[in-house]
């Protein structure tokens, strides 16, 4: 599915490079795995190939798929009256699913909303923290895609969510 050198998207986690695919023992089962280099981390990740499916795990977005997502990024955006009926509660769990979907679409959403919420209250730390999530990894996608700087990358995205508003 995936080949040595390929940049991935592995949610909650960030972007990185798959660095190896070799067969390894574990609880006497012998079995195929991926490792991944994350960008920005000194952790590697090691992963069956049978849990592929279940970690949501991408390749990072082309360009053009990039540039698409972020000219649209207004769909993603939600009236703040909208996204205050919604109790904190569920916002986080509506949220956690997205960042685990790992799609880029469910990261610019989380972003969006998040930072529409900002504007009208303070957030507490786990929307912080999650809107900061959020960002990186799509900094990092938007980095590695268009082979920019994490600042030039940050600008880009700035900038789209500006005109979001």
């Amino acid at each position: 599915m995936f080949n040595i050198g390929d940049k991935i998207v592995y949610p909650s986690q960030g972007i990185g490079v798959i660095d190896e695919i070799e067969e390894k023992e574990f609880k006497g089962e012998r079995q195929m795995y991926y490792t991944i280099q994350l960008y920005n981390n000194t952790m590697k990740l090691t992963l069956p190939l049978s849990r592929i499916k279940t970690s949501n795990m991408r390749l990072v977005s082309d360009s053009k798929t990039l540039d698409n997502c972020l000219k649209h990024i207004n769909k993603f955006v939600v009236e703040t009256g909208e996204l205050s009926k919604v109790n904190f509660k569920e916002r986080k769990t509506a949220n956690e699913l997205k960042i685990k979907s790992g799609a880029l679409d469910d990261y610019l959403q989380v972003i969006c909303n998040l930072t529409q919420l900002k504007m009208e209250h303070n957030l507490n730390s786990s929307e912080k923290q999650m809107l900061t999530s959020a960002k990186k990894i799509v900094i990092e996608e938007i980095s590695q895609s268009k082979n920019l700087s994490s600042d030039e990358a940050t600008n880009l995205l700035d900038i789209y969510m500006a005109f979001s508003n």
